[in-house]
């Protein structure tokens, strides 16, 4: 189906599509033709794009624009090779063309040469009117070589020539970031500022700065500034609201996240923070309330559950606790968060078996904590697992070779086996700093102590 591209019936693309309608040729000078091959372009209709460059090419077989658009198209349906022939005999029709050594750049870019695209990038730049482009392409090539200064320098220059591209100012703060040069980030974003006092987006991100320079009294005023600028910028009022709760200022922090609450859809994310915030203050019921708030609003969201079950362990109410635990795990099986809190609420109720099963998975999902080693080799100690014990200590002491419990641990299950070379090797590494391990280890295997001491 064909539509209108304006109301204008002379318009080259309502006058293009009328002439694929009839089946009769018009004729349209070259400009015309980029019109409507670009706007074809813009809107994805890359067949239309094709079937209009090859009328303009026939029509005007020469122009240098028309052929770069085929070039174009070439590159976009990966043919390197003939866009790059192409692109040779347009140079040579037309060497000070900088959009030739663009779509060379690009060719190479593709092709992970990027140093070859940069040099492209520099040939274009020698004959270009209007380097804004250019510089920004060159700073995207340095990002992919991760040369973040280079790529600063260039955006820099790009955003000192148009201060309102978003896109280029996050990439350079991301450089600024990366370099952790956060004071010259401030100095770019107040250049953005000079252009437009009002310009939220830069007040949020000059907050950020600071806060990377622990300048929070300045970060806090430039939230502020970002909401004077507009009062519906939600993005603001969380970032004020995270920093006033590190702050300390707990109320005005959960005044803040209300508001957010109030400007968009509400988030899970959003009602537990205002459930921690509650919880800092001793407002145990409103904390609940608003965990579970973030429970339903996202059941997926792993830090509602984890924060209610944390509530619950402060409180010394283990029950409760596991019981959301394991509410949680029934939604999201391989988060190891949870079965690290399973497993320690199991081991506190007693329930050794499951404790041991909980360890295990938390190990499995790539918690190797030595706190975690400890606690599941010391729950197979209660068990009398003597076998997995030493098993799961000598894995443990992959990671941790220097760790003494771990040998004089490892060594009680062998003593219970009765396997005394196998003891007497883990010994060697506990005999001479007896005294550097915890009384509660010594307590598991007491015969240890005497064998030693004789």
């Amino acid at each position: 189906m064909f539509r209108e591209f304006s109301q204008n019936s002379d318009a080259p693309v309502t006058r293009f599509e009328q002439m694929l309608k009839t089946n009769q040729v018009y004729f349209f000078d070259a400009v015309e033709f980029e019109t409507i091959i670009q706007y074809y372009i813009d809107t994805g209709e890359i067949n239309l794009a094709k079937k209009a460059l090859q009328m303009g090419i026939n029509q005007h077989p020469f122009h240098i624009d028309l052929l770069l658009l085929k070039s174009e198209l070439l590159i976009f349906d990966d043919a390197h090779k003939e866009a790059s022939q192409l692109l040779d005999t347009i140079e040579e029709m037309e060497p000070s063309n900088q959009e030739v050594y663009i779509q060379k750049a690009a060719i190479s870019s593709k092709n992970k040469k990027h140093q070859a695209a940069i040099s492209f990038l520099f040939k274009g730049l020698e004959q270009a009117d209007d380097p804004q482009e250019i510089w920004s392409l060159l700073a995207m090539e340095y990002m992919v070589l991760e040369n973040y200064t280079e790529a600063k320098n260039y955006f820099r220059l790009c955003i000192e020539e148009d201060p309102d591209d978003y896109q280029i100012l996050y990439n350079l703060l991301f450089c600024l970031d990366y370099l952790k040069e956060n004071r010259e980030a401030i100095e770019v974003l107040n250049i953005v500022l000079e252009t437009n006092p009002y310009n939220e987006i830069a007040w949020l991100e000059s907050g950020k700065q600071y806060l990377n320079l622990n300048q929070k009294e300045e970060a806090l005023s430039a939230f502020d500034f970002a909401i004077i600028s507009e009062d519906t910028f939600v993005g603001a009022y969380i970032e004020k609201a995270k920093l006033l709760e590190s702050m300390g200022r707990i109320n005005q922090a959960i005044e803040n996240y209300e508001i957010a609450t109030r400007l968009e859809d509400p988030s899970a994310y959003l009602y537990i923070r205002i459930a921690v915030c509650h919880q800092h203050l001793g407002n145990d019921q409103m904390a609940l309330q608003y965990f579970k708030k973030g429970i339903n609003e996202d059941p997926s969201y792993e830090k509602a559950w984890t924060g209610i079950v944390d509530f619950y362990i402060e409180r010394q109410n283990p029950i409760k606790a596991l019981y959301y635990c394991d509410k949680g795990l029934q939604i999201n099986e391989n988060y190891v968060s949870y079965w690290k809190r399973n497993a320690l609420l199991n081991k506190t109720l007693g329930k050794y078996e499951e404790a041991e099963i909980a360890f295990q998975s938390t190990i499995e999902l790539g918690n190797y904590e030595l706190s975690v080693w400890m606690e599941w080799l010391d729950t197979l100690i209660f068990l009398h697992e003597w076998e997995k014990g030493y098993t799961i200590g000598q894995q443990a002491k992959e990671f941790y070779p220097e760790e003494l419990s771990l040998d004089y641990k490892i060594a009680g299950c062998f003593y219970k086996l009765g396997k005394s070379i196998e003891m007497e090797y883990f010994l060697q590494n506990v005999n001479k700093k007896l005294d550097h391990l915890p009384q509660t280890v010594l307590d598991q295997f007491p015969q240890l102590i005497q064998l030693l001491q004789q």
